[in-house]
């Protein structure tokens, strides 16, 4: 398929662009920066550290019909200069349109938060017939050895209960940005990987389902629209 020339595209493991996208791995990091917002795609791969599969898990893995998220590049702007400004957690339920297998996010509404800290965040649910993700933010406030997170990145996971919210949920996509950092960082996982992964102490960012972008400043300019690159 063709992707959009202003849409962001992410992949449930870091996507790569392929066959003809490929020179865009010859680039600068400056280059790769400004296509990073409408070239990468959310397709579903095995994640490396995953938990061992059961027959049941497969079969829940097989039972959601969705399996790529597209957000759009204005979008993914406000989420990320959103994040960036927050000093406790909020949720976010990201909506749009659904053709075939991919979601497309174009907007958010905000559930009704019970509680929301620096660390914790307890939102009423988002609606399951209208959401096709739920965002939410992880400020950084720096390293904190007990819990072993000794960078930003390392801040992109859930905890075990963002887990039982993902689980418990019918949402198919979860994401979180890490704000309050000098670059975007936004990473993702589809609900069946929590499904596998429910009795993980926490469910960190797999390889390729993670962006973190070179500044926030890129993300107040116009979003460019270079030639949109072919993925199949």
């Amino acid at each position: 398929m063709r992707l959009p020339s202003k849409e962001f595209h992410t992949s449930t493991r870091r996507a790569a662009l392929v066959r003809s996208a490929g020179a865009h791995y010859r680039m600068s990091m400056k280059r790769i920066a400004a296509a990073v917002l409408v070239g990468l795609a959310l397709f579903v791969r095995p994640a490396v550290g995953q938990a061992q599969l059961t027959a049941a898990d497969s079969a829940i893995l097989n039972s959601q019909s969705l399996k790529h998220l597209v957000l759009t590049a204005s979008l993914f702007r406000r989420l990320s200069l959103l994040a960036a400004g927050l000093d406790r957690e909020v949720v976010l339920c990201l909506q749009g349109v659904v053709s075939g297998d991919t979601a497309m996010a174009r907007d958010f509404v905000t559930p009704h938060l019970l509680r929301s800290t620096p660390d914790a965040v307890a939102p009423e649910p988002c609606a399951p017939a209208t959401t096709l993700a739920v965002w939410h933010n992880h400020p950084w406030t720096g390293p904190d050895s007990s819990f072993g997170v000794k960078t930003p990145e390392d801040l992109c996971s859930l905890s075990q209960p963002d887990l039982r919210t993902v689980v418990r949920d019918s949402i198919p996509f979860a994401i979180v940005s890490v704000g309050r950092t000098p670059r975007p960082i936004i990473c993702w996982w589809r609900r069946v990987q929590a499904v596998v992964n429910r009795h993980a102490k926490f469910l960190p960012r797999f390889p390729r389902q993670w962006v973190q972008l070179q500044s926030l400043a890129r993300l107040a300019d116009p979003v460019p629209t270079p030639p949109s690159p072919s993925v199949p």
